[in-house]
This record gives C-alpha cells, structure tokens and sequence, in this order.
C-alpha cells in the first residue's frame, strides 16, 4: 500500500520514529498538507500495530468530523480496496482496522467531561490554537504515547511555550511543500504576495527576508505591480498563508497591551475588582481587574471554562473551587443580559452586579478600553489569544469597517470591557 505524499508526511514520520520526540508541533501555511498528511500517518500505524487509540481533536465535534473525519475517509477511498479494510462507526465518529481492532476517533472537546475521560495512545490536536492551555494538559496526561498538534501561525497559542522543550518537534510548511495543489489555489496563493516572486526567504528563526536582512520597514524587496493592480496583494494574508507565519492582523481592535509575571500583578497594592461573561456550553470568563490610578488596567485571567462542564452551580464552584478564591468583599461586575444569573451569584454570597449595557455599549467599551494603558498577566492564555483574535470584519475590498468580527471568541475581552466601563463610571475616571 502506497500513498502520494509529501515531504510534511516525512517530517511527520520520521518525528514518530523518534523515541525522545513526544510533542510533534506542526505550523505552517494554508494547504501545506499538515492535517492530511497526518492522517495518512494515522492510517498506516492503524493497519500496522495492534489495538492502539487514536483520538483526533478539534474544539467542536461537528468540526471534527466534517473536516478530518472526511479527510480521513478521502484518504481511505484513495486506494482501492482500502475502505473495505476499515469499519466506519458513523455514530461514535470512528473507523477500526479489522485486521488490527485499533480505532480512530474523531472528538470535540465541547463535552469536556467526556472528552478528558478518555485514554488515548496518540492523540492530534488540530487547530490547537482553539483550545485552552487546561484543556491541553488533561488530554496530554491521558495519552501514553505521541501528541501531534497543528495550527495556522494567524492565531497566538501557548504551545509557542513549548519550542524549547526537547521532546518537542516544531515542523514548519508551507504550500510549497504540497505538489498537488490545483493551479487555481496556487495561483490565488501566489496573488498575496505583495513582492517580487522569490525574493523573500525565511532565516532560521521563520523571520521573512531580503538579500539576506530582515524585512523592515526600511529594507523590503520590490513591489509585485501585478498583484498590487489586482488588488489582491496583501502583507498579512501572505505571510500567514503563504509563508507560515504569524503576523499581526491590519484589522485588529486593541494593540499595544503589554505583560507581567502573575507575582508583579499579584503584589499590586491596588483594589481588586471582577469581570464575568456567562457562557454554558462556551466558556464562563471571569477576569481580575486592578486600576493603578492613573492610566494603567492590570488585568489577570481567572476562569475560562463551560459552567455546563463545572458539575454545580456556578456560585458554588466560585466559592469552592477557584485557586485563590475570588476576594469575597470584591464587586462581580457581570454580563447584564443574563439577569437570573446574577441573582443567583447574589443568592450564593457573591456580590455580583449587572454590568450598564446600551444601545451600541460594546463600541463605546472598545473606545474607553483604547484610552488606557493595559497590561496582563503571562499565565493568562486565553486572554492572550482573544486580544490578537479580536478584529474588526472587513468589506469585500479588505477595507476595515466599523463592525466586529463575531466569528472570534471575546468571552474574557467581554468580562474585562465590563469591568472597565463599570470602574470608569464608579471611580469618575475622565482624561482631559
């Protein structure tokens, strides 16, 4: 049995051979083959070794399915007489090896509970940039064998921590690498470029350059006439899909926040206050809020987890299970749109208050946020990946417009909005 590969399933091959390699990281650009590739990895292990479990992850089941699970069946209709090998178990989302009993799952991770009951010999975590660092851990600690992850370098993720780690592989692609791409995407791929072709290369550190210096403001090769009269040029749509890496977002909200260690935000002798958005199947956020008087929030993520996955009510799990406990005497300024729950925080001890929403308040919380200096904690994750994530949408010419973008999570930029519009009104903080 031979598949067409390419050189990203031997990377991701040769990684798995390797007895010190645990973590095997892949990033890169739009259609590189990273997702793909694996599977066909997936497949041959599951016809060659006895009985393993293969869990594949997304953050929703149902995107799970409809794009590695469908990868994974093209892959067994790619060769004939190979599906009838495998028995698909529509239901469970899985297919097992008749020959082997292994078995590859296809899993959400929006039933936590369910997903991190699970023993697994290898699992993949694809688009791993969606999932929260906890979520990450309980998979890891359950799987005896290798992680794979992948992510496009558009989102911020902390497996970025994980590059110095020596069980660690970081595999970098690009569509370059994928000889079986149409003309068509190879040509909407190349109409990014914003240069003259081939005269960008990536150094070693994944950092764009020219004649051998970094790309700067000051030092950029030749523009691409062609795409630029096209209007399909685009700076960040070309490195991001083009060459795999990150770049910041032309329509991002907020920038500039900086960071601090959890020690310097703990140590901060200054009031602390809370911001909560209510999530159930998407997560509760809850934020600790701290203002230095002058310009400066301080702000430190405190929970990012579905309160249908907590087990009790959410009052309950505020005063039993966080790791410090809220300040008991500090306000809970919430999401307003969900009044029954504040009453209910109220009735379980927390002093929660319904955050002031009106008609086009969330502009105006973006506007009072711009005004003031930010900076949040290291160890807060999930805040991190919302503040680079949260963008303004874009017409069909890639003009910027005025509305957000839904399609991103906000649930902690959310929780901190309220909490800032709340201490701007209680505290009278005006700027001249």
């Amino acid at each position: 049995m031979e598949f067409e590969t390419t050189n990203v399933f031997q990377k991701n091959y040769k990684a798995y051979l390797d007895p010190e390699i645990r973590y095997i990281v892949n990033s890169g650009g739009s259609r590189s083959s990273k997702t793909y590739s694996i599977l066909q990895l997936f497949c041959i292990l599951m016809m060659t070794e006895k009985r393993i479990k293969i869990s594949c992850y997304r953050n929703k089941r149902v995107d799970s399915i409809d794009t590695m699970g469908l990868d994974f069946e093209n892959i067994l209709n790619s060769q004939e007489g190979l599906y009838g090998r495998f028995v698909k178990h529509k239901k469970e989302a899985t297919f097992t090896c008749k020959k082997t009993n292994s078995v590859i799952a296809f899993a959400g991770t929006e039933l936590v509970h369910k997903a991190l009951g699970q023993q697994n010999d290898i699992i993949f975590l694809n688009e791993v940039s969606e999932f929260s660092e906890d979520v990450f851990r309980q998979l890891n600690q359950r799987t005896r064998g290798k992680v794979f992850l992948d992510f496009n370098p558009s989102a911020i993720s902390f497996i970025d921590k994980y590059r110095n780690n020596p069980e660690a592989k970081f595999l970098h692609s690009s569509y370059k690498d994928n000889p079986f791409l149409t003309d068509g995407i190879i040509n909407t791929l190349n109409g990014y470029n914003p240069f003259i072709e081939g005269s960008v290369s990536l150094n070693d550190d994944l950092i764009p350059s020219y004649k051998g210096q970094p790309i700067t403001d000051s030092h950029f090769p030749p523009p691409n006439k062609e795409n630029i009269r096209n209007g399909t040029a685009s700076l960040y749509m070309y490195y991001v899909y083009c060459l795999g890496i990150g770049s910041e977002k032309p329509n991002r909200v907020f920038s500039g926040w900086s960071k601090c260690t959890e020690e310097y935000f703990y140590n901060l002798d200054k009031t602390s206050y809370y911001g909560l958005d209510f999530g159930i199947s998407s997560p509760t956020a809850i934020v600790e809020i701290k203002f230095d008087g002058d310009r400066t929030f301080y702000v430190h993520q405190r929970l990012y987890k579905p309160s249908s996955s907590m087990g009790m009510p959410l009052y309950e799990y505020l005063n039993t299970q966080m790791s410090p406990r809220l300040d008991p005497e500090a306000l809970v300024i919430c999401d307003s749109a969900k009044k029954t729950m504040v009453t209910e925080l109220q009735t379980g001890g927390i002093l929660a208050i319904s955050a002031l929403k009106g008609a086009g308040s969330k502009i105006k919380m973006i506007s009072q946020v711009q005004g003031f200096n930010v900076v949040y904690t290291d160890t807060s994750t999930d805040f991190d990946t919302e503040y680079f994530e949260y963008s303004f949408k874009t017409d069909r010419y890639g003009l910027v417009t005025d509305d957000i973008d839904d399609r991103n999570n906000d649930h902690l930029l959310d929780a901190f909005k309220y909490g800032v519009d709340y201490l701007i009104r209680f505290l009278g903080i005006v700027f001249n």
